[in-house]
């Protein structure tokens, strides 16, 4: 083995030559399957006229609002511009920014406005509105999201209409927010994940699913002690009652998009902490596996010029041919999700792509050191 291994070190140059018709070669063979995968997709199913539904069931959208005073107005005025006419929305609100009382004027006939207090979590404000809820029909989604009647009606569509139980849909980049390289980038990727999706998923977006009421009793209605990890734990008890989750994908609703890396970092640790530790629970090994897998690679591609330094060429040849894959790869996802969204990426954005993806780099790295602290482990 360890001759093999000077023999590497000693063909390095060769090696890198043949690494890079192999990655190039790969990522030309994924771009043929995103191009075949782009014209097998189906074109948006036609809107969903309610006026023709054999019944309209009340929904009841429940929101956890926490210092979201920079948009909870605007999210709420999109609610009451929804023309399904049985709906009502349950908003558990509170923060040091004033969230509670902008939306406090909004209270009405449709409106109830409940205060949500420090250390009470999202999984307790949901509670909490639930028990003022009356609809038949529960519709989760986030304060920093804009509802509009296509993503409302489609999501609700599966379960008025086909007998579905809980069905959830996609989400978009608010309008302004659609030039900014950053976020397109993010919003990409999720567009090349989602794409290949089937008709039924094994997971919900907390911010699109609709779900029936009694479906929601029989899971728990929100009583477990979820700490974060609201939505990945309801659809991990969603499925062990042997449910299916409908998978929309032309509902997608508009929801304000991390444009910081700090911003950014807090999310995304918190989603793979999510997944690994309520994974566990529900013995979604290979879930906890995909999410850790990030976190491994993202430290050996930090670390990799360091091994070289004492392991030799070949170490710094196979580091140097990861980032070229990875590179490519996101070239990809952004030509993939230019066709399917319509929205150009920024010229200014591809010289930045390196540094947005060392900034994931470090994040999948970080979360490996917040699984050795409980208390961070648990941190929203």
């Amino acid at each position: 083995m360890i001759e093999i291994y000077r023999l590497a070190n000693r063909h390095a140059g060769k090696l890198l030559l043949l690494g890079l018709a192999a990655v190039a070669g790969y990522n030309w063979w994924r771009w043929q399957k995103d191009k075949a995968l782009l014209a097998e997709r189906a074109r948006p199913e036609p809107m969903p006229d309610w006026q023709a539904w054999p019944e309209l069931p009340t929904v009841s959208v429940l929101v956890a609002a926490w210092n979201e005073a920079g948009i909870v107005q605007e999210h709420i005025e999109s609610f009451l511009r929804l023309r399904y006419p049985n709906k009502e929305l349950i908003l558990c609100a509170g923060g040091d920014d004033g969230t509670y009382d902008l939306a406090g004027h909004y209270a009405g006939e449709q409106v109830t406005v409940l205060e949500q207090h420090p250390g009470e979590g999202k999984q307790a404000a949901l509670r909490c509105c639930l028990a003022r809820a009356t609809g038949e029909i529960v519709f989760l989604t986030d304060a920093d999201c804009l509802l509009d009647d296509g993503a409302f009606e489609r999501t609700l569509a599966p379960i008025v209409n086909e007998s579905e139980v809980v069905a959830t849909g996609v989400s978009r980049p608010l309008s302004e927010q659609r030039a900014h390289p950053f976020v397109l980038h993010r919003w990409f990727i999720e567009v090349g994940g989602v794409a290949r999706w089937g008709r039924y998923t094994d997971g919900i977006l907390g911010r699109n699913v609709a779900l029936r009421r009694d479906v929601l009793e029989t899971v728990g209605d929100f009583e477990a002690d979820v700490r974060t990890g609201t939505d990945y734990y309801l659809a991990k008890q969603i499925l062990s009652r042997g449910y299916s989750i409908r998978h929309v994908a032309d509902s997608t609703v508009a929801t304000r998009y991390a444009e910081t890396t700090r911003e950014y970092w807090r999310q995304q640790t918190r989603w793979l902490r999510n997944v690994v530790m309520h994974g566990l629970r529900f013995r979604a090994y290979g879930e906890v596996v995909r999410c850790l897998v990030p976190s491994v690679l993202g430290a050996l591609m930090l670390t990799g010029p360091l091994f070289a330094l004492g392991l030799g060429r070949v170490v710094l040849t196979g580091w140097l041919l990861a980032w070229l894959h990875v590179f490519l790869s996101r070239l990809r996802y952004i030509w993939f999700g230019e066709h399917v969204t319509g929205c150009p990426f920024p010229l200014g954005g591809y010289p930045r792509l390196p540094l947005y993806i060392l900034a994931d780099f470090i994040i999948w790295t970080s979360t490996l050191l917040q699984y050795l602290s409980k208390p961070r482990r648990s941190r929203w």
